[in-house]
């Protein structure tokens, strides 16, 4: 589902966002976008998938997913819930509901959701944040942070950055560590839960070849346990 304009109506609970640049990764991560449209499709939300319109290319492409989803804000009601997933997610339990299994982990007063994944690290490949004037400014400061522009992890550098040394921002955070509830890894640190089959979904956090991630996605799909070395 494309933005057409700034009327639409959105009458779902939800909107799912993710961004996907190129045609070969469209293409290679193509049962990752599908499982979230037929997520949303299942459960009555909204699902929109950026692409190359929203692509700066004065950045590496993973800054481009502020400018979309500032573009998505600007088309929603103010205090919409929106789950922004990157490209490389799989969601492996369809019946489980976001507001059930996720949303309970937002705290009243707080507009972002982000995990502290299996690697001991704040991630931002899966959040859940509110529409709210404090979030579009959180992206917009996110932008102004150009000294991480070539750091290895970009926007969630930036983002780390700001949560980190900004105290009306960290205010406004919430970072949980029940990672494996909403960005499950196929690696991390000795004693940290990794994905399994029934969890809800598994995040290819890592993987550089995405011809890697498809094979990693049909062994998921296949009920196998797939495990990375870190």
């Amino acid at each position: 589902m494309g933005i057409k304009n700034k009327q639409i109506y959105y009458a779902m609970s939800l909107v799912i966002t993710t961004l996907v640049i190129g045609a070969d990764y469209r293409r290679r991560l193509a049962r990752c976008l599908v499982s979230k449209g037929s997520y949303a499709a299942k459960h009555g939300y909204t699902y929109v998938q950026g692409d190359e319109k929203f692509w700066d290319r004065t950045r590496p492409i993973a800054w481009s997913k502020i400018p979309f989803l500032l573009h998505v804000c600007s088309t929603l009601p103010e205090g919409a819930l929106v789950w922004q997933s990157d490209a490389d997610v799989l969601i492996t339990n369809m019946d489980l509901r976001v507001e059930e299994h996720v949303l309970p982990l937002l705290p009243v007063g707080k507009d972002l959701l982000l995990t502290k994944d299996a690697c001991g690290s704040i991630n931002t490949g899966n959040m859940i944040f509110r529409n709210t004037a404090w979030f579009r400014g959180f992206l917009k400061r996110t932008l102004e942070q150009t000294q991480f522009t070539y750091h290895i992890w970009w926007e969630q550098a930036a983002m780390i950055y700001l949560l980190q040394t900004v105290s009306t921002d960290a205010a406004m955070i919430e970072v949980s560590m029940e990672h494996k509830r909403f960005n499950a890894f196929l690696r991390g640190q000795p004693g940290q839960p990794l994905w399994e089959p029934g969890d809800f979904l598994v995040h290819f956090a890592g993987v550089g070849d995405d011809k890697q991630i498809k094979q990693l996605t049909d062994a998921c799909l296949a009920g196998e346990v797939p495990r990375i070395s870190m």
